[in-house]
């Protein structure tokens, strides 16, 4: 079998990668030379969309306060 240079052969996929990375679970590939720039934005995406999360959290919480503070009179 022909085997390029700079290829490293994966255990989990069974297939030599060029330029291999590493082998990514939550994808379920290897990142290589012709993924890679593809898996960084992958990262990239899920980072934005896990950043736009926690501030929409935290918007409705300070939301449920502000909301929770206006009933309660006591709470002053």
């Amino acid at each position: 079998m022909y085997r390029p240079p700079r290829s490293i052969h994966c255990d989990d996929c069974n297939a030599c990668i060029l330029k291999l990375d590493h082998h990514c679970p939550w994808v379920g590939n290897c990142v290589g030379k012709r993924n890679y720039r593809f898996f960084i934005l992958f990262i990239n995406t899920t980072g934005i969309l896990i950043s736009y999360q926690i501030a929409i959290a935290l918007w409705n919480l300070a939301s449920l306060a502000n909301n929770y503070r206006d009933e309660d009179p006591d709470v002053r």
